[in-house]
């Protein structure tokens, strides 16, 4: 479903609803002058690629329905980011226990990551080592991978051909942090669902600011599994417990260090 600003409903493409089995996450990478849509579905087992209309489906990225771990399967894949040069990163995923690295035109190029934790082996954090790969994002600037091993506790950070740099862990417990986000900022922000706030690190791990409260009211969060941001700084958030979608705004005089970053709105406008 597309809607505007204001929450209205003004296209639907049921067209391709016999592609979907679960859609989990949808882009516009801020880098395509084309504004093509990217759908991630973990149950399909693939990422689709769409015109900006949804006219036409560009391309299929793995094989629908089969799972695996190589060039071209996933295993319930999750989330994207990208470079400035379009090369992409998928974290994948919920079953999965990697995270896989494509060019431009979506050819494979290279995975890394090996199962370490709950509930699909023992627990392992070693470096590289993954449970519940669930969010990734890119610095621009350094091209360093910030993943989010969810099941254990901690965002790993890696160079874009997937060498360890370094890890932070969230020892809150029990955390459960849902997403990755950077932009155009030079902070790292994620929505912890256990604690239901959305919370912002400086890129070496250091916790700078967070805010929200549980609740199914009006500005409370609820189950945050997704974040996008305009060119105007409004917010917006997916809940997947509260089944909705809020919009927030930044207010006047906020401090701009505290507020979510815009994207980087370098190929359009």
């Amino acid at each position: 479903m597309v809607v505007d600003g204001n929450g209205k409903i003004i296209e639907t493409w049921k067209q391709w609803d016999k592609l979907f089995r679960r859609p989990h996450s949808i882009y516009i990478s801020p880098y395509d002058p084309e504004k093509n849509v990217w759908i991630v579905d973990d149950n399909m087992q693939v990422i689709y690629k769409f015109t900006h209309d949804g006219s036409k489906l560009l391309q299929t990225i793995g094989t629908p329905g089969v799972a695996g771990a190589d060039a071209t399967h996933f295993n319930r894949p999750t989330y994207i980011d990208w470079l400035p040069d379009g090369t992409f990163f998928v974290s994948d995923g919920y079953t999965g226990t990697r995270v896989a690295k494509f060019n431009k035109d979506g050819k494979f190029l290279m995975d890394w990551g090996k199962l370490g934790g709950p509930p699909r082996g023992p627990i392992d954090t070693r470096p590289g080592y993954f449970s519940n790969v669930h969010g990734v994002a890119v610095d621009p600037a350094t091209h360093r991978v910030f993943v989010n091993d969810r099941n254990n506790h901690r965002i790993q950070v890696f160079d874009e051909n997937g060498k360890y740099l370094y890890e932070w862990k969230i020892d809150a417990a029990p955390s459960s942090l849902h997403l990755l986000y950077i932009g155009s900022g030079k902070t790292i922000w994620t929505y912890d669902r256990t604690t239901n706030k959305m919370v912002e690190w400086d890129l070496q791990g250091h916790l700078l600011y967070s805010w929200g409260s549980m609740g199914d009211f009006a500005g409370g969060l609820w189950g945050v599994h997704g974040i996008s941001v305009d060119q105007e700084g409004n917010l917006y958030v997916a809940e997947v417990d509260a089944g909705r979608v809020q919009k927030f705004s930044p207010k006047a005089g906020a401090n701009p260090e505290f507020v979510v970053a815009k994207p980087i709105y370098s190929a359009w406008k």
